[in-house]
């Protein structure tokens, strides 16, 4: 890959590093090397990472004039990458915020998916599925940022917080003194037993739960902060379903007094993001973050655009309502940071784990090339197994989709090229997909194939790689409306600002790596890192000078 041409922006994100630590014991881990434990003069008292679930590169700036809080102030007071991309094919929750945390890609830290088919056990694994503790960052195999802050300065106060367990867990790290995700079933934020005994959370998140703040929301309707007729000049349209237009007020909950259904149904609304910022503003007062010269980090991420977006799609009223809002709520969270720690000791990064696609049948409206996966690529996939039956023996040659059964090809003494060139040749006959490849035959030339190779690791990627048109979606409209996963540039291009403590803004166009950030906030920190243990990092001549 073409070096990027980022080198002053990364000399003046990492001025702030004026020596490195010493003194302490070395620690070696997959992402890199740190060693010693005294802060230099100048470094942060907390790092805030934010992460805004599917926020596509293209937000920020095409809404920019409606934008007067905090995504505003991260515009005017950040470096701003705006061409910055995830470079992996697989344009995922889990992926994206494991990248981000890490800086490596999923071929060095393994989450290749939300999910992901296990070869020994038969079952699909979730993404942070153990089985000693429900959910842990175990399946995750480099360090995050939060370890390596952790091994260098044993005090530092590691903490995560998301609407997702994923994007809590995988963004805290391995060593985190904590992380919470919203329970869905009575509104409360959770945990699991890998931080400590669920059953006895700290006295403050308790107290916090206890509070119920959402009841503030429950038979109080969701409407635009901005009316419809005030938003044509930014391509927003309500979401036509056929004989229905969805559009405001909505109501959140269903059909009954219950609380339970509210509950779920905050989830998807921008009111789930409001009680994050509550909720991190309450754990930095009562864990005390950034009160002394240690360096803390806290990490949240905002999960109502991807909820809200997945319903709607880029372009509805209710998506446009969800960034309003999150530039309030961002506001508040950066003012309350400003008053309790002063914003002259943070350093705030924001990113987004992937972006979006359109809608593929309003591309098609509008007289382009989409698509859904639907009866026909259903069907193709269906006959893939008769047709290997019949040509190979009677065994079932695919244990899942595009993962091979080693076991029943030996047993049959069949051709395992033979299979899978039969497999690439009957789905190359369905439309809507581009190719079926080989992961040996990835081209690293080619740009798309680049992403899929970065993104591959062979104990939990499949056998066969589908790469699908663009703009086409593997999932019907009655699942999601809009989504994401793809190697093209609506999923892989997302915000990238970095906020110093000067709060010195300027905007670096060149084509930035989202395996950057991890690095340069460790090097904000202070942290000597072995920059050969970062793929973004990948030569000493970037860093000459700092």
């Amino acid at each position: 890959m073409k070096k990027l041409a980022l080198l002053a922006a990364l000399a003046a994100l990492l001025s702030l590093a004026c020596g490195a630590p010493a003194d302490a014991p070395d620690v070696e881990a997959s992402g890199g090397e740190v060693t010693g434990n005294a802060v230099p003069e100048g470094a942060p008292r907390l790092v805030l990472l934010i992460v805004v679930d599917q926020m596509r590169g293209d937000y920020l700036e095409r809404f920019r004039p409606l934008l007067s809080h905090g995504l505003a102030r991260l515009l005017r007071e950040g470096i701003v990458f705006t061409d910055a991309h995830h470079f992996h094919a697989a344009t995922e929750t889990a992926p994206g915020h494991a990248t981000l945390a890490t800086g490596v890609f999923p071929k060095r830290h393994g989450i290749v998916g939300n999910s992901w088919f296990d070869r020994e056990s038969g079952d699909d694994v979730y993404c942070c599925g153990d089985p000693d503790h429900g959910v842990s960052p175990r399946n995750m195999l480099a360090p995050a940022l939060g370890d390596l802050l952790k091994a260098a300065y044993p005090e530092a106060r590691v903490y995560a917080a998301s609407a997702k367990d994923r994007a809590a867990i995988l963004m805290g790290g391995h060593h985190a003194d904590g992380a919470w995700w919203y329970g869905r079933s009575r509104g409360a934020w959770v945990t699991s037993t890998y931080y400590g005994n669920q059953e006895s959370q700290p006295a403050w998140v308790e107290a916090f739960n206890d509070e119920d703040r959402l009841a503030a929301h429950f038979a109080n309707a969701w409407t635009p902060l901005v009316p419809l007729e005030h938003t044509s000049a930014y391509d927003i349209e309500p979401l036509d379903r056929g004989p229905v237009i969805d559009t405001f007020p909505h109501a959140v909950g269903g059909f009954t007094v219950e609380r339970g259904a509210f509950y779920g149904d905050v989830y998807r609304s921008p009111f789930v993001d409001g009680y994050l910022e509550d909720f991190a503003e309450t754990l930095i007062e009562a864990e005390n973050l950034g009160a002394d010269e240690v360096p803390d980090l806290l990490a949240v991420s905002f999960s109502a655009l991807d909820t809200v977006g997945h319903g709607y799609g880029p372009n509805a009223p209710e998506t446009l309502d969800v960034i309003l809002r999150l530039d309030r709520t961002i506001g508040e969270l950066l003012d309350f940071v400003d008053e309790r720690i002063g914003m002259e000791n943070v350093v705030v990064a924001l990113s987004s784990d992937h972006g979006v696609g359109e809608v593929p049948e309003l591309v098609v409206r509008d007289g382009g090339d989409a698509g859904r996966f639907g009866t026909e690529q259903t069907l193709c996939l269906q006959r893939l197994q008769s047709r290997l039956k019949g040509r190979f023996g009677g065994g079932e040659f695919l244990l899942d989709t595009f993962y091979l059964d080693g076991e029943t090809i030996a047993a049959e003494e069949a051709n395992r090229g033979a299979i899978e060139d039969e497999i690439i040749e009957a789905m190359s006959t369905c439309s809507l997909i581009a190719e079926v490849v080989r992961p040996a035959e990835l081209d690293p030339a080619n740009p798309l194939h680049e992403l899929y190779l970065n993104g591959y690791y062979p104990e939990r990627s499949g056998d066969l790689i589908l790469v699908p048109e663009p703009n086409v979606l593997p999932v019907p409209a009655s699942v999601v409306v809009a989504s994401h996963g793809s190697p093209y540039a609506y999923d892989t291009h997302v915000p990238m600002i970095v906020r110093r403590q000067d709060g010195a803004g300027r905007v670096v166009p060149e084509r930035a790596n989202t395996i950057d950030l991890a690095p340069m906030l460790a090097g904000i920190l202070g942290l000597r890192v072995d920059v050969a243990g970062f793929e973004g990092f990948d030569g000493v001549d970037r860093l000459a000078g700092l």
